[in-house]
């Protein structure tokens, strides 16, 4: 890694912070500004971030995974997080795993299943609909993109 390039973890650790200050500029605009809503999804999307699960799941298949649930009002959620500073209480009860939007994607789809990064600070709710109606096409369309424009865009 030359010419201060960046490698692929500093790249997520930067996008991760960015993940939380769209939270903040979405909760703080009450979820009404659309351009930060997108920006947001698209960065969720894109990027990996920690769930937690119970302490010694075998975490090599996503699939079964035991994640750690959160129940606020009735609902149960999976948490989600953009960084260890953002674990709160749950730090020292369960293991974190950094997965890729679309491994826990699947899980919350196919479970029907909500979640919320970043629960105890400035959060970010998902829900099924969400992911299967906007964030899953739009992970579809940049594969298809870049499926399309291979060898095409310079390097």
């Amino acid at each position: 890694m030359s010419n201060g390039e960046l490698n692929q973890e500093q790249v997520y650790q930067i996008a991760r912070g960015g993940i939380k200050k769209l939270i903040e500029r979405n909760n703080n605009a009450n979820g009404k500004d659309p351009q930060t809503l997108s920006m947001l999804l698209e960065q969720i999307s894109k990027t990996p971030l920690y769930v937690a699960v119970q302490k010694g799941s075998d975490v090599k298949n996503a699939k079964s995974i035991n994640f750690i649930t959160l129940t606020i009002g009735g609902q149960v959620f999976i948490p989600v997080f953009t960084g260890p500073e953002d674990f709160g209480k749950l730090k020292d009860s369960c293991d974190f795993v950094c997965m890729h939007p679309m491994d826990y994607f699947q899980v919350l789809i196919s479970k029907d299943r909500y979640a919320v990064i970043n629960p105890f600070g400035s959060y970010f709710l998902m829900w099924p609909e969400l992911i299967r109606e906007h964030m899953l096409p739009y992970m579809q369309e940049c594969e298809e993109f870049k499926k399309k424009n291979e060898g095409q865009l310079p390097q």
